[in-house]
């Protein structure tokens, strides 16, 4: 009878001490010391996370190392939109005669909350007079000049497509014949970039 008392009360404290513990470390508990284990997710490489930029960025006077700021807009689960994002210019390539500009970016940091976490990243190259360059609008020499001109003469969005036609003309032959045209990246701008490795986040 005794030995049945003893085996139930074994059983009675091990259900106990196993009650306060969650699988895979996803809830608030105790680590042995007294310390709180904060319940978190690992965002792995390979995320898209879409980042409006704040700062204007010209590959004319940008250098490598420079830093830039931005916010979330479409992350991954535990990183909320308006997230703070930290960046660099990761390459940069002003206009040359016969050669066209390049702008590269990075994020290095991302603030949820109160925790600033290191995440590493990068996005697709931006080249001047390239389709996505002129998809994100960060275009900055004749091919915008010559749609106000079209504008301008014919006081008609007729002639200001006119323009851009004649102006996009007058841009290549910019580019083979003196210092081309620049990237442009306005603020506001929204960019995908890409993690390259693992990030731990807090919750």
């Amino acid at each position: 009878m005794r030995l049945s008392h003893w085996i139930t009360g074994i059983a009675l404290v091990a259900t106990v001490a196993l009650s306060g513990c969650k699988e895979d470390g996803q809830a608030v508990g105790s680590n042995g010391s007294g310390s709180a284990v904060v319940a978190g997710l690992t965002v792995p490489s390979g995320t898209p996370i879409e980042v409006r930029v704040n700062d204007a960025i010209s590959s004319k006077e940008a250098h490598v190392g420079d830093s830039w700021s931005g916010s979330v807009v479409n992350g991954p689960n535990g990183v909320p939109t308006g997230s703070v994002v930290r960046g660099t210019v990761t390459g940069a390539k002003p206009a040359k005669r016969g050669d066209r500009a390049m702008l590269d970016l990075g994020i290095t940091s991302i603030t949820v909350g109160d925790h600033q976490y290191a995440v590493h990243g990068g996005t697709e190259s931006i080249i001047a007079g390239s389709p996505r360059a002129r998809n994100l609008g960060a275009i900055a020499g004749s091919a915008a000049g010559g749609a106000l001109i079209g504008k301008a003469v014919s006081g008609s969005n007729k002639g200001a497509l006119i323009g851009a036609v004649v102006g996009g003309g007058i841009a290549t032959g910019v580019v083979a014949a003196s210092d081309g045209y620049q990237v442009l990246l306005k603020p506001g701008t929204e960019l995908t970039f890409t993690t390259s490795e693992d990030v731990a986040v807090k919750y």
